[in-house]
């Protein structure tokens, strides 16, 4: 029996270059949606957190804001919060060009 998938939209794999950066920090994006990231980060920040970050997909910066809702030593996993309608319109042209990302689930 295969694990159900319960994320509410599909996720994308990042071009290279796409990156997240907070404060001073600047990191790599292992999968994108258009409710959420999952971030590489050896130094995540744990679960609850809120955060203010700026997307840099192409050559455009997309300004976001979201909730840590997972948080691993392989990353984090940050779900959209606040998003304005500008840069909602700039993820949706920039996911349109992406390829669904891999299955992360693990097989039982």
């Amino acid at each position: 029996m295969s694990p159900i998938d319960r994320r509410a939209t599909p996720r994308f794999q990042p071009k290279p270059g796409n990156r997240i950066t907070y404060g001073a920090t600047s990191t790599v994006i292992r999968d994108l949606s258009l409710e959420g990231v999952f971030v590489l980060d050896a130094d995540p920040l744990p679960v609850g957190s809120e955060i203010i970050f700026t997307l840099r997909a192409g050559d455009q910066d997309i300004s976001l804001e979201g909730v840590v809702r997972h948080s691993d030593q392989e990353g984090m996993g940050i779900q959209f919060t606040k998003v304005s309608p500008e840069s909602k319109r700039r993820l949706r042209i920039h996911i349109a060009s992406l390829v669904s990302a891999p299955s992360q689930l693990v097989k039982t």
